[in-house]
């Protein structure tokens, strides 16, 4: 839950009865968590696996969401028909990421927000031989800036952290389960730091009307 908790603080709570895009939902926990704020939401993605496990684990929300198999080059969705459109480190395994551009802007009515995460890109080589492609700031950026006008760039999760999670946090069992236990009861999780430090290694996209 720790990579989702940096949207849903954007997004705010005051979000029922608001459209809401899941893009790249994967397993549908943060849509999940979206629609227990009372937003109507739509979660997508183009893996068959992905959305019949999502399906089934969120069966008890068919109210207000609900998971359909789609590309994000081509939304099968109207003009303008959501409020708000998240996509959670989708972006970097798309051969044509401007295509989806394109495509959250066309369905994106501008009454709330959109809001993107990818990994900050720090060398030539790539962080993750599953990522087509990575993101310098700057392309990231520039690249949003095509099509929108207000876009704010948020960076989080210190490199510091992630080295420590990887070596210490997923060797044991007991610090996983404290920060687990920060971050649900105290809503603290020292990955999600935004400020401080001057290495990071998320970069969130808040695109705004």
């Amino acid at each position: 839950m720790g990579r989702y908790e940096v949207i849903l603080d954007l997004i705010g709570k005051e979000i029922k009865n608001k459209t809401v895009l899941d893009i790249g939902c994967g397993d549908g926990v943060l849509s999940y968590l979206l629609a227990k704020r009372g937003a109507n939401v739509v979660g997508i993605d183009t893996s068959q696996d992905a959305i019949e496990f999502a399906k089934k684990k969120c069966k008890r929300m068919n109210k207000n969401l609900k998971f359909i198999i789609a590309s994000v080059y081509a939304l099968p969705f109207k003009d303008r028909e959501f409020d708000y459109m998240v996509s959670a480190e989708v972006i970097e395994h798309l051969e044509y990421p401007e295509e989806m551009t394109i495509e959250i802007k066309r369905v994106w009515n501008q009454k709330g927000k959109v809001i993107i995460t990818t990994p900050i890109k720090f060398a030539e080589g790539p962080i993750d031989k599953m990522h087509f492609q990575e993101f310098f700031e700057l392309g990231f950026r520039k690249l949003l800036e095509r099509y929108f006008e207000n876009v704010a760039i948020i960076k989080s999760h210190p490199l510091f952290w992630l080295e420590f999670q990887n070596k210490v946090i997923f060797q044991h069992h007991f610090p996983r389960y404290f920060l687990n236990f920060l971050s649900l009861f105290f809503r603290f999780n020292p990955f999600n730091a935004t400020n401080g430090w001057r290495y990071y290694t998320l970069q969130t996209a808040v695109i705004s009307k």
